[in-house]
């Protein structure tokens, strides 16, 4: 078919376990009669519907060790009653096996929803292509708002990087000022201790002072009233 394919370069990858439910593998060795002409395969002979499938959700395509290239298509076969009901089951399960985190950004729970997502679209779409149209715009919003956000988070981590790598580069002129000030500190704490000191010093001899003047004043008066 002529649609986008998800080429993936080892066997392993391309087969890993997915929730979207695809068809068997198929080789995209060109298929030729006895004569050696290419003849198309019935592979190669798809509905509108199958187009808008494919273009939804692109094949995936791998390369495998012996350098033969496998091509595997999203499944035609609509989703049955069961289909459904084990969708929920099958994605926790997956959660739960794979360690995705509940909340926060994990990869692995937003690769999981992904392909829910899809397997819904594809149940949708060959129900009624039109709605699967619909789901698919829905799909392809999200993950650009996912995007926008995932932008938004980068920038603001190399902004916080940033402002802190600034933040450090003053740390030791900052420290030195610190250390400058605390120097100054000391040496005006020791300025105030010697200034009360010299107060304490001056009051006693000030109080000494005018316990004398007041001996000799009592000692002039007591002489003046004997004389008398």
């Amino acid at each position: 078919p002529h649609c986008t394919m998800a080429h993936v370069t080892n066997a392993q990858e391309g087969t890993k376990e997915s929730i979207i439910k695809y068809d068997a593998p198929i080789s995209t060795a060109p298929v030729v009669d006895k004569y050696g002409n290419k003849v198309q395969s019935a592979h190669e002979n798809v509905s509108k519907v199958e187009e808008m499938l494919y273009a939804m959700i692109p094949p995936r395509e791998w390369t495998d060790k012996d350098g033969k290239t496998w091509k595997q298509c999203p499944s035609k076969e609509p989703a049955s009653r069961l289909d459904v009901t084990s969708l929920q089951e099958q994605l926790d399960k997956k959660l739960s096996e794979r360690k995705a985190r509940e909340s926060g950004i994990c990869y692995v729970r937003e690769e999981l929803y992904g392909q829910c997502m899809d397997e819904i679209i594809r149940h949708v779409t060959l129900d009624g292509p039109e709605r699967g149209l619909l789901l698919m715009r829905a799909r392809d919003e999200i993950r650009m708002t996912i995007d926008a956000y995932k932008t938004l988070f980068k920038s603001s981590v190399n902004f916080g990087i940033k402002k802190n790598l600034t933040s450090e580069h003053g740390i030791p002129e900052l420290e030195a000022q610190v250390a400058e000030l605390e120097k100054e500190k000391a040496a005006l704490d020791l300025t105030v201790y010697e200034l009360k000191a010299k107060l304490d010093m001056v009051e006693k001899h000030e109080a000494e002072r005018r316990v004398a003047d007041d001996k000799q004043r009592k000692e002039e008066l007591d002489f003046l009233q004997h004389k008398k």
